[in-house]
């Protein structure tokens, strides 16, 4: 019966044996690691000062906190003249999983698959986030604007796969927002004339015969939609990867708007922007191969201001969202990549307080797609009532 007890006492050595060997790499590894840090500087003053944001949002922050607004968003409407009424069709659009989902949340898996690998993917995950540290890798982070993981870009690709399906199997009302999300739905934008001057829009004969003759200097159609991101990696990834096909076509004033308002309401490390303040947007090393291209050269961070204010809130910046959407966006169309705690308290928000509609309860899923009509008033007051009609709402691919 030896053999018992030596089984029983396997897992204790086991336990033993992975102390020692830690312990004997402690020293060599930190050598090793103070060594790369002197190297590089730079990226490890930037890598600390990550860190340090990381501890005041977790410490400061109150992003969930505010006073839900008494007033039935619907009240405004009833009596308010229709033709005063302003209207935006709002697309939603969730990230695909992040590898911070990957470490810190169920997800699909079984509750048993996730508390068995659980520690192991925690003591990888922090590997990795040490190797970018000591490796020099200023911009990358496991934890911080966590990236999409390989579900993630599934998930991206699956938005894209959805928007490659064919239409004749969809209701009318499906194929609209669909419609406006391939940007098949084109509105004219003014050409120069050779004076410099505003041009009238050329007929379709006249654009065929200069298409024909090799010359585009007047093909001015742009999508009747404009793409729009939160600052978070996995946002923008998602929008470069399920929106690839449209945005390879280059088309005039195309391109994604990068929005501090849409993002995500958390105090998380995983909810703050790496992207600097109008600057280029900053790829990972999970879709760099993908995406890189779209991210340098089709982003525009003119109205991205940098990380979420630390005294801010979600309630402030979906204010604020809705004030861009309606004063900064002309177009009609607006198709957001974003999050799901967001989105969710923006029904919350928006949607007539009798209403009982999934989407104030449930999240919408990893790389789901859903259409409403945002409406806008100004009251005698002269400040501005958002509010969802809940007529409108359509789930378009993956639901809540």
């Amino acid at each position: 019966m030896s053999w018992i007890g030596s089984l029983l006492s396997l897992p204790s050595q086991v336990f033993f044996f992975a102390i020692w060997v830690i312990t004997s790499l402690v020293r060599p590894v930190s050598q090793v690691c103070l060594v790369l840090l002197i190297l590089n500087p730079f990226a490890a003053m930037r890598k600390i000062q990550l860190f340090i944001t990381t501890a005041q949002y977790l410490v400061m922050c109150n992003d969930k906190k505010w006073k839900a607004p008494h007033e039935d968003p619907a009240s405004f409407f009833e009596t308010s003249p229709k033709d005063k009424t302003e209207k935006k069709t709002i697309i939603f659009v969730r990230h695909g999983e992040s590898t911070w989902n990957d470490t810190f949340n169920k997800g699909d898996r079984s509750t048993m698959s996730f508390v068995l690998n659980f520690i192991p993917n925690l003591i990888w995950s922090i590997f990795v986030e040490v190797y970018l540290f000591v490796g020099g890798y200023d911009n990358e982070s496991w934890f911080y604007d966590s990236p999409l993981s390989q579900k993630g870009l599934s998930q991206a690709h699956g938005v894209r796969n959805f928007l490659q399906q064919p239409l004749e199997f969809s209701t009318p009302r499906e194929q609209e927002l669909i419609r406006i999300m391939l940007g098949i739905e084109k509105v004219k934008t003014p050409s120069l004339s050779p004076e410099g001057g505003e041009e009238e829009s050329s007929s379709s004969e006249e654009e065929k015969s200069s298409k024909a003759n090799g010359n585009n200097s007047k093909a001015q159609d742009t999508p009747s939609s404009q793409l729009v991101s939160s600052n978070l990696r996995r946002a923008i990834s998602t929008m470069a990867i399920g929106f690839q096909d449209r945005l390879e076509q280059k088309m005039p004033n195309d391109s994604i708007l990068i929005l501090t308002q849409l993002q995500e309401i958390s105090r998380n490390p995983d909810a703050l922007s790496i992207t600097p303040p109008k600057g280029t947007v900053l790829d990972s090393w999970t879709d760099r191969h993908l995406v890189h291209d779209i991210l340098t050269n089709q982003c525009d961070t003119s109205l991205h201001t940098g990380n979420k204010p630390i005294n801010s809130n979600g309630l402030i910046r979906m204010q604020e969202f809705c004030s861009v959407v309606f004063d900064k966006i002309e177009k009609d169309h607006v198709i957001v990549a974003g999050h799901s705690l967001w989105f969710r308290s923006f029904f919350r928000t928006f949607l007539p307080h009798t209403v009982d509609h999934v989407s104030k309860k449930k999240k919408l899923v990893n790389g789901g797609c859903v259409g409403f009509t945002l409406e806008r008033i100004e009251t005698s007051k002269g400040n501005y009532k958002y509010l969802i009609d809940p007529r409108g709402i359509t789930v378009l691919y993956g639901g809540f």
